[in-house]
This record gives structure tokens, sequence and C-alpha cells, in this order.
């Protein structure tokens, strides 16, 4: 009974310490890049934002919270019983790329790397491993595979901050007992420097030299091992893919610089024309956060504000869909003949059409999944406003023009 109960507070514990914090996405790296290059056996490093997160990196006094081993494809793998575990341990596709990790509420698992895309990470490869040892490292750690997270681990590392006398013994910390070279739990950082050590491939070990400068190597405590210890290890190299123009030389110089923002450390953004994120509408603020939008009733006359609105987007660096069953190309971007068509990723969108006819899209629109929309002034109607109120839809209507806002009259 009381280990159910233990049980229960420990499993409501973790979900609180793993509850994310949502932040902006991640653009200082390309992931595209990272998938493209990342080799079996390289780690993963993350930038966290759950509160054992905000724990570690008070702890390690680093940003890197997390850490993650590459395993590359189902096809990347020789050892043919270990292809199948992976493949059985999350029913993967063969071309899905497999990282091995240690989570708090779920424990040592096989996940995809996509599921880093938005986030702050970075490669470290350990450059001299050979190609023998990368596939026993990679065994080694899929042996780990179903174990359980070590949360104690994570506590014990935070008592090294107080001092040990002011702690009764009973609270000091087990890191350092006979069996702390063999863990029955893990964290990501226990699994990988296991791994590693295995093959005797070096992270951050004690090195002692003898009278005749001869070095010997001494193995560190695994439950030791952090996140940050394989950053400052001069045995992995850090390996970063910047968002840039091309891959050339000199391609720094040809970044687009907005000249009407700048980005505060609060994260407020200031505009040249005398206004910031902080004095627009939070409407606004959600319609402008979309991956992606749309212009309904894009033109091809550059009069009318439906080509108006559409160069504006462009010229901000928006993606943007224009949607005219009567156009096939409008300002070089493929036209949309209905809103069903465009890709899911577009979530706000802007309505330039008169206003009997923005009635009908709304319902389009509610269908499509539409989560903000935009009527511009003058097609706007009290029945379409109260349709989108009605489906819980963001919408701006009778006031404020885009073009206004965006900075592009």
């Amino acid at each position: 009974m009381a280990s159910s109960f233990t049980n229960k507070i420990m499993d409501l514990a973790g979900r609180w310490l793993t509850k994310e914090k949502s932040v902006r996405k991640n653009h200082w790296s390309d992931f595209h890049k990272i998938r493209q290059e990342v080799r079996p056996a390289d780690l993963i490093l993350v930038h966290g934002h759950s509160k054992v997160s905000k724990i570690i990196a008070s702890i390690t006094q680093s940003q890197w919270t997390h850490a993650a081993l590459y395993v590359g494809r189902l096809y990347d793998i020789s050892d043919l019983s270990l292809r199948e575990k992976l493949q059985n341990s999350g029913h993967f596709k063969y071309d899905t790329q497999m990282i091995i990790e240690s989570e708090l509420g779920a424990g040592t698992i096989v996940s995809s790397l996509d599921k880093y895309e938005d986030k702050h990470i970075r490669i470290l490869r350990p450059e001299w491993i050979t190609d023998d040892d990368i596939q026993r490292v990679i065994i080694h750690a899929a042996s780990r595979l179903g174990r359980e997270y070590n949360i104690r681990q994570i506590l014990d590392l935070a008592r090294l901050l107080v001092p040990w006398s002011i702690l009764p013994r009973r609270w000091r910390s087990s890191l350092f007992q006979s069996n702390a070279l063999q863990p029955t739990k893990d964290i990501c950082s226990t699994v990988i420097a296991q791994a590693f050590q295995s093959v005797g491939y070096p992270i951050l070990p004690e090195i002692e030299f003898n009278q005749h400068k001869q070095a010997t190597f001494i193995r560190r405590n695994v439950q030791l091992f952090t996140p940050s210890d394989f950053d400052f290890s001069p045995y992995f190299s850090v390996i970063k893919y910047p968002i840039l123009p091309d891959n050339q030389a000199g391609s720094y110089a040809n970044i687009k610089w907005r000249a009407d923002i700048v980005s505060h450390d609060n994260g407020l953004h200031t505009t040249t024309y005398g206004r910031s994120l902080k004095s627009i509408s939070p409407q606004i603020q959600q319609f402008l956060s979309s991956a992606a939008f749309a212009v309904i009733g894009a033109s091809s006359n550059p009069s009318k504000y439906g080509n108006k609105i559409l160069k504006c987007y462009l010229a901000k660096d928006k993606m943007v869909f224009p949607v005219n069953p009567s156009h096939e190309m409008i300002e070089n971007k493929k036209c949309f003949a209905s809103i069903q068509e465009l890709p899911n990723t577009v979530r706000s969108i802007s309505i330039v059409t008169p206003p009997e006819i923005t009635e009908k899209l709304i319902d389009i629109a509610i269908a499509k999944g539409i989560h903000n929309i935009w009527m511009q002034p003058g097609s706007e109607s009290p029945l379409a406003v109260q349709k989108c109120i009605k489906s819980d839809i963001n919408v701006i209507a009778h006031g404020p023009c885009i073009l206004v806002e965006l900075g592009c009259t």
C-alpha cells in the first residue's frame, strides 16, 4: 500500500518536473542539415525547458540539460538481432532516424530524432572511435532499454551543492556507494557514459602521470556524468549547422536583416515605426505566430489589397499562399483554388473578399481547422464574426489593417 502511494507521488512529481515550458521555435540550427549529417554514435545535446531541465542547468551551470545517443536508421544497424530489437521497441519505419535516451517518466527508450526538431540542439562527435566500436556502443546502450529513470540520481547530484555537514547522514548522496559504477536505473548521461566506457573510449577521465611521464587513465563514476561533461570533453568534437543563406565563405553577407525590428532579451520586439509587439493586441500576436499564412482573395492587380497584402507577407519573409480559383500563379507563388487545398501548416488567413463571400468562407475555414482569421476592412460582416466567435476562432475584424500592423504602408 505504502509502495503504491509512493509510486503515485513519484509519478505526479515526474509529470510536474517534465512538463515543458512553451517557448518560441528555435531557428538557430538548421535541423535539415543536422538530419543529413548526423552519424551513428554521435551525441545529441538538447537545451530543455522543463523544471527538471532547470535543475540540471543549475547543477551543471550549462544550458545542455539532456543528451541522447544517435543510433541511425534500421538499415545502419549491422547486428540483425539489435535491428529487430530497435524496431520492436518503437515500431519505427525503416528510414526513421532513431536515438536512445533516458527520460523521466519513460525510462530508457528509443525515440525519433524528429522529436527535437524545434529544440536548440547540437551534435557531439567521437572523432577517433572505430566502426566496430560504434556498433558496440549502440549495442551496449540498447541493452539498457526498458530500465527505469533514476530520479534519485538527479536529487543526489543536486545535493552536491549543499555542504555535507548540513544534512543528516541518511540524507547524504548515494552516488559514491560501492555499487555506484553499476546502477540499476539510469539517467540520460549514465546510459551514454557506460556505453562509451564499455569500449574504452574516454570522456572526462582522471589522468595520472608517473615519473616517466607515462599517462594512466582512470575511469570516472558514470553516475557523476551530466550532459555538459560531453560538451567539455576534448574527445568529442562540437558540430554545428547554423542557418545561413548558403555554405560558402562570406555567406553571412547575404543574410536578410530586418531593419524594422529589434529582439530584446525579455522577448519584446521594438519596431522602427514606433510600436512594440507588447503594444500589439493579443489577437494580432496570436495571428502572427503562425508558421504559414494565406491570403483569401489574392489578386494579381497591384492596386488591389489582395495583391498588396500578399506582397507585404513576402516582404516580411513570411510563408504565404495565395488563394484565388481564377489564377494559377500570383507574384510567382502557386495559387490555390480553395481553402481546403491549403497546406496544414497554415493556421492564419487574411480574407479580402466581399462580406457575403466572407460569410461562406468562414464555414470552409472552420472545417479546414484554421485557428486565426483576419478580415480586412470592408470584408467583414457581423454574421461572419459571430461564426468565428462561436467556433472559438481568433478573429480580427472592424478596424486594423494588416498592412499597417506589419509596417507595409
